[in-house]
């Protein structure tokens, strides 16, 4: 049958094309999550979706605990309230803060998913985040001149570094 052919090789032509890009074959969670870490790593720098070298070492440690939660789960069956479940979790553990960022980071691999066309729709669009209080903390006098002691012995580019703190320490405080 030409029309089963032609189908059979379409979805074959787009297999081999998703693998080259990156993509998992298995269609589990925690083989998107990889898959986006290493596709992060070949972009060149510069390029538009590039996370910087420290975001993507913090990225690939909220990844390794999101894998500890959805990592089996196949992505046909992730729902919102998974990641609510996950947001939970952190909440009790005192990690709120941690866990907005972890689901964050889980939304935007998902995206990718539905980029490929792997989901139809990303099911963590929406999820509200875990409340989380702020605490403002004011550097005393006695840390910046530690700061701008210890600079001073180091020499070099820390007595520099420390100057250009006390600077701006000085300039915010007007």
């Amino acid at each position: 049958d030409p029309v089963q052919i032609a189908q059979l090789r379409r979805d074959a032509i787009k297999r081999a094309a998703d693998l080259g890009e990156g993509m998992p074959a298995d269609g589990t969670f925690g083989a998107l999550a990889d898959a986006w870490v290493q596709w992060q790593e070949r972009l060149p720098a510069g390029a538009p979706g590039k996370r910087a070298d420290s975001t993507l070492a913090e990225n690939k440690r909220e990844v390794a605990a999101l894998k500890r939660t959805f990592g089996p789960m196949l992505l046909s069956e992730l729902v919102k309230s998974d990641a609510y479940v996950h947001l939970d979790g952190c909440a009790q553990a005192g990690r709120a803060e941690k866990g907005n960022k972890e689901i964050s980071l889980a939304r935007a691999i998902l995206e990718r998913a539905v980029r490929a066309n792997k989901i139809q729709a990303n099911p963590f669009d929406g999820v509200d985040k875990l409340r989380t209080d702020r605490r403002a903390r004011l550097v005393s006098d006695a840390e910046l001149a530690l700061a701008v002691e210890v600079g001073r012995q180091m020499g070099g580019p820390q007595h520099i570094v420390a100057m250009a703190l006390r600077t701006a320490w000085l300039c915010v405080r007007r």
